[in-house]
């Protein structure tokens, strides 16, 4: 994979981009590895069936790591520096979910190289969380 190199006074306020991608028995594996977060709702079936949720969930963190890959690789890309990222969680996401993380420059501060973008994190079926990054665009 190649970061997109896209320069400050390229982007507008309106721009959108989107990647997806296919959540996998590996990637909660390794999640839990890098993260230290062997929760039994993340990594025990039985345990997780026994709740609300019918079934392992995904950590919300995945999510959020997937926030920190767009702005790195899609928008702005190379030169981007994530300052503030924020997640609101609707739906649990499960392992074999496809995933499409998108955002949309809301705001853009010329004085700062500070971009604003609304986050949403959609599976197949439904919106599983809202959001916001607030990205430096390096020079």
């Amino acid at each position: 994979m190649k970061a997109k190199d896209l320069k400050f006074e390229d982007i507008k306020k309106g721009d959108t981009a989107f990647f997806t991608v296919t959540v996998t028995e590996n990637d909660l594996k390794k999640f839990a590895e890098l993260s230290g977060d062997y929760n039994p709702l993340h990594t025990d079936e039985e345990y997780a069936k026994k709740t609300e949720f019918n079934g392992r969930v995904i950590h919300g963190m995945f999510l959020g790591a997937l926030v920190s890959r767009f702005v790195g690789m899609e928008l702005p890309g190379k030169k981007a520096l994530l300052l503030k990222e924020t997640l609101e969680f609707k739906k649990p996401t499960r392992v074999g979910d496809i995933l499409t993380v998108q955002g949309t420059v809301i705001h853009k501060s010329e004085s700062l190289s500070l971009l604003e973008l609304s986050m949403e994190i959609r599976n197949q079926k439904e919106l599983l969380a809202i959001g916001s990054a607030f990205v430096r665009v390096l020079p």
